[in-house]
């Protein structure tokens, strides 16, 4: 069954075109090899931490430099907790509401044509070739489908990354258009938490528009870059 859980956010928001195919070292012939599949490439596939201790070949540390590369990528996304500080967020007191569940078994048969493609691929194409580990669609109020690969299950967590500030985003607009919040408010006046850092002077609009503009670089293939300082401190 789709639950939320109380303890946990669940994070089977899609994953598509996450997973980047790095292609794997040149050959004599300067020849670029064809990149893993979906199915050969998850973590079970290619034995990423498996056992205790795993393989040192197939061992994944923070300080590894390409821990957050394709293919270990695709089992460091669901297990940020073992490598980097982090914590619980609750619900709060209100009680969990399950999800009512009708999955369309069509749904895996729709056909669409790929921006810039030439051939149409359908839905469950769609799931392998974008490298997804997990995707629930909801439709009026009801899971209508789900499905899971790679690091993810119906009861594993997996990182979120832009999906946060999309939800939040949308939480944000629609509290402005009920006229609950403002969107000239100064993010410090409605969290004192933040008043003293970079985001305590900016309004709700701009940090909507993500146009604060704070010295920040989220280059991750720079390993002085704040990003990674931030994963650090969890």
């Amino acid at each position: 069954m789709a639950a939320l859980n109380k303890e946990k956010t669940i994070n089977s928001a899609v994953h598509l075109g996450f997973a980047l195919s790095l292609l794997l070292g040149g050959t004599a012939v300067a020849q670029e090899a064809t990149p893993l599949s979906a199915p050969d490439s998850t973590p079970d596939a290619l034995g990423l931490m498996q056992g205790f201790p795993p393989a040192p070949d197939k061992t994944i540390r923070f300080t590894d430099p390409d821990y957050f590369a394709f293919p270990k990528l695709r089992w460091t996304v669901c297990h940020f907790r073992e490598l980097m500080p982090t914590t619980v967020v609750r619900n709060g007191s209100e009680g969990v509401s399950e999800l009512p569940v009708d999955i369309d078994a069509g749904i895996d048969g729709v056909e669409f044509l790929p921006l810039g493609g030439k051939a149409p691929m359908t839905w469950r194409d769609a799931f392998d070739a974008n490298y997804t580990d997990g995707i629930l669609v909801l439709h009026q109020g009801r899971v209508v489908y789900e499905r899971y690969d790679g690091c993810l299950d119906e009861h594993t967590l997996h990182g979120a990354m832009s999906v946060t500030k999309s939800l939040t985003g949308l939480l944000g607009e629609v509290l402005m258009a009920e006229g609950t919040l403002d969107e000239a408010a100064l993010v410090g006046d409605i969290i004192p938490e933040l008043g003293r850092s970079a985001f305590g002077d900016a309004t709700v609009r701009q940090v909507l528009d993500m146009t604060t503009a704070l010295d920040y670089s989220e280059d991750y293939s720079d390993p002085d870059a704040e990003v990674w300082t931030y994963a650090r401190a969890g």
